[in-house]
């Protein structure tokens, strides 16, 4: 009886092993699997009740964002999830314990877990141009800054979760960009540096 529970349990770790072992591989291969639950609706419904929760009239604020362009889905979302957190960590800060404190923390969680499970990999300047043309400068409100977030959380989840193969994040050529960009802005927006991660903005909170 005792070698029979000892062979049961030894099977059973070695299929927790095994699991395991699979789930590393998957998420070292971009296996669309893992990273199909690496955001919710729920995401997409906090970043919406952050927006409700802004002021309708207030100071604008400054911030840098990536212009979609001439940029495909997957790598305007590349290029754009580091200046989301740039966003949030910059310009929406709280009282903790309040619920746009933990809005704002669930968010940051999440685009942590993005990177840290290799779903999106960061922008490698050994392989790829930093997409530095595609950064503008932005002067609005709160809850519009927030609208470009919820727009790009909005195709991430389409992204991982439509698709059956692992995406295809090389923007080798596409961050090549030639264009220049246009000198009449809706907004007075004014080019700057971005793309590139912010220092910094990996870390933990």
């Amino acid at each position: 009886m005792t070698l029979h529970v000892s062979a049961h349990i030894q099977c059973k770790t070695k299929v927790c092993l095994c699991v395991i072992v699979f789930l590393s591989l998957s998420l070292t291969m971009g296996d669309p699997g893992p990273c199909r639950h690496s955001i919710t609706r729920d995401h997409l419904l906090t970043i919406r009740r952050l927006i409700d929760n802004q002021l309708q009239s207030g100071c604008s604020i400054t911030y840098t964002f990536i212009e979609r362009r001439s940029l495909s889905k997957c790598c305007y979302v590349k290029a754009a999830l580091p200046w989301i957190l740039e966003l949030l960590t910059s310009h929406f800060r709280y009282t903790q314990g309040s619920d746009n404190h933990s809005y704002v923390l669930s968010l940051t969680c999440l685009l942590h877990n993005i990177y840290s499970q290799r779903c999106v990999p960061q922008i490698n300047e050994e392989l790829e141009d930093d997409p530095v043309s595609f950064g503008m400068s932005f002067s609005s409100s709160p809850s519009e800054a927030l609208g470009r977030v919820q727009d790009v959380l909005s195709e991430y989840w389409e992204l991982v979760t439509t698709r059956d193969s692992p995406v295809d994040w090389s923007c080798e050529r596409e961050y090549r960009d030639t264009e220049e960009p246009p000198t009449v802005l809706p907004t007075a927006f004014s080019l700057t540096t971005g793309g590139q991660l912010p220092q910094g903005s990996l870390q933990g909170l």
